[in-house]
């Protein structure tokens, strides 16, 4: 079973077969997103979620829903509308590259 998702968790990351996830492109394409979910992923809005750290799987879904009609909100749509498949996954390749720790209370 971990074996299973070992490998479906380094597909998701690999991206569609046909290219790479391209981080660079992906950071260009995060500017976009810095002035709602912040410079560096982090929401500085409560009302915004932080992508920092997302999964890629999990970014990939939100923004193709978006795109669809399955989720909305008026500005998401139309800041990712115009994204292609490869725009998507480079995207969320980029916030999933994130590193975030997190403190429990003490």
């Amino acid at each position: 079973m971990f074996r299973f998702l070992s490998l479906c968790v380094a597909f998701s990351l690999s991206g569609a077969p046909g290219f790479a996830v391209d981080l660079e492109a992906g950071k260009k394409l995060a500017r976009k997103c810095s002035s709602c979910h912040g410079k560096d992923g982090i929401g500085r809005d409560p009302e915004m979620p932080n992508l920092a750290g997302q999964s890629a799987f999990y970014l990939e879904k939100a923004i193709k829903d978006f795109q669809t009609g399955a989720r909305e909100d008026r500005r998401m749509t139309l800041i990712v509308k115009s994204l292609s498949d490869e725009d998507v996954k480079n995207l969320a390749a980029w916030f999933a590259s994130f590193k975030v720790t997190v403190e429990p209370p003490e």
